[in-house]
């Protein structure tokens, strides 16, 4: 092994200061320190990840840097030496990445000796390596011929903080690992924590003044442009265009609700209204009467089981359905559940001849929207939604489709009750022309 001195090429003339008798590290502590299981397997070089940055000692270090902390938590190592040799081959794989990233000889030989100095003393920690097996075998032994390092690496430190801008990267090595936990002499030293600390602030002010300040910002472009509002002579034409028609759709849909507003009550007078009854003429025999159509016998299925109603008069057959259910709310559409049941109306229609009136009624209630301004506009499309269904079973010759809106209520409007009564769709099949 090499037995290189890291002293040698930052000066000639240096006094190595050996420990104090009785200064050796203290034993470790008893299996309590450890947080992993017992016997953790050591990690093997080839499956430590490497590392980038700006500073090419600290990235080929990392893969060591990142052992420690398994080191010192393992609580069993029945295989020192087998641990010993995989951190050997660690090191030198430390070596060829620095040296291949452009790393100065010299600079190496000290990163070797810090860094081994720093896994040496965390084996010397945990209880399989304090009880001297490893200091007879340390990777300082095997590299340096030496058997503690704690205190030639803060002589090393004091040597290279004489030349902070030649020694930035070995320097920033250092501080790693006191940041990581190194402590070498101070150890033992009784204020060895405050002294540590303080040397440890001073050596990141020192770095602070080679490095710069850092980067405070999180993106480079985080910062936002300001707006340039665009004049309004410059917007394109068919914004112009777009604005007028938006604005012609408003005023239109606001002047056809009001209209419709309006002429609710009118519409509803005229068609309440009723000529009066003409003078009755001579009584004539009239002829037989013809056959009055009948659905009846035909719906009695549905009549039964509450779908329809139906009233057999003399020359006409109306067949009421109840507007709830069979049309979605506020709407013209068709239920899916009530379409078997026109068909069954359309099959009994197409079986009996005449005309047929499909008539919408509504509520009192007014409906205002886009697509149905008013009542009487409601009622109309949904009568217009029977007679579609029933053109594919009746000719559609014979079918006609009307809306009485509320004009022609069967019941109140003062209940939600009545008011559902109101809601219905009729239709009527003449003997004659209706």
């Amino acid at each position: 092994m090499s037995n290189d001195d890291p002293f040698a090429a930052f000066e000639p003339d240096h006094t190595f200061v050996m420990p104090s008798p009785g200064q050796r590290p203290p034993q470790a502590q008893g299996p309590g320190r450890g947080t992993e299981a017992a016997g953790a397997p050591a990690p093997a070089v080839d499956s430590l990840i490497p590392a980038h940055g700006i500073n090419p000692i600290v990235a080929a270090a990392s893969p060591l840097l990142n052992t420690v902390a398994q080191i010192r938590a393992t609580l069993e190592n029945p295989d020192t030496e087998a641990l010993r040799a995989r951190l050997v081959e660690a090191v030198r794989a430390f070596e060829r990445k620095a040296a291949q990233a452009g790393v100065e000889p010299r600079k190496l030989v000290a990163a070797r000796y810090v860094l081994c100095t720093f896994l040496d003393e965390a084996a010397t920690s945990t209880p399989w390596g304090g009880s001297g097996a490893w200091a007879r075998q340390s990777l300082l032994v095997s590299f340096h011929n030496e058997t503690w390092g704690g205190e030639k690496v803060f002589q090393l430190l004091a040597r290279l903080a004489e030349d902070p801008a030649g020694n930035r990267d070995l320097l920033e090595l250092m501080h790693v690992v006191l940041a990581l936990g190194f402590e070498g002499r101070f150890r033992v030293q009784a204020d060895g924590p405050a002294q540590l600390a303080r040397l440890r602030e001073r050596l990141h002010t020192l770095l602070r003044e080679q490095r710069g300040d850092f980067e405070r910002d999180l993106s480079p472009h985080w910062v936002g442009r300001p707006a340039q509002r665009q004049p309004l002579s410059q917007l394109p034409v068919w914004i112009a265009f777009a604005l007028v028609g938006v604005l012609a759709a408003g005023l239109f849909l606001f002047l056809s609700e009001r209209l419709n507003a309006r002429s609710d009550p009118l519409f509803s007078g005229i068609l309440a209204l009723r000529a009066a009854a003409p003078t009755p003429p001579p009584t004539v025999l009239a002829p037989p009467p013809a056959t009055v159509p009948r659905l009846a016998s035909f719906l009695e299925p549905e009549i039964r089981a509450g779908l329809v109603a139906v009233r057999d008069l003399e020359d006409r057959s109306v067949v009421t359905i109840r507007g709830d259910g069979t049309f979605r709310p506020g709407s013209a559409t068709l239920e899916e559940s009530v379409l078997p049941l026109l068909r069954r109306i359309g099959e009994a229609l197409r079986e009996v001849p005449g005309p047929v009136l499909i008539t919408g009624h509504t509520d009192n209630v007014p409906i205002r929207s886009a697509r149905f301004p008013s009542n009487w506009h409601l009622s109309v499309e949904r009568a217009e939604s029977v007679r579609t269904l029933l053109a594919g079973l009746v000719a559609a010759d014979r079918l006609a489709a009307e809306g009485r809106a509320d004009a022609e209520p069967v019941a109140g409007n003062a209940t939600p009750a009545e008011r559902a009564r109101n809601r219905r769709v009729e239709i009527t099949l003449y003997r004659g022309k209706p």
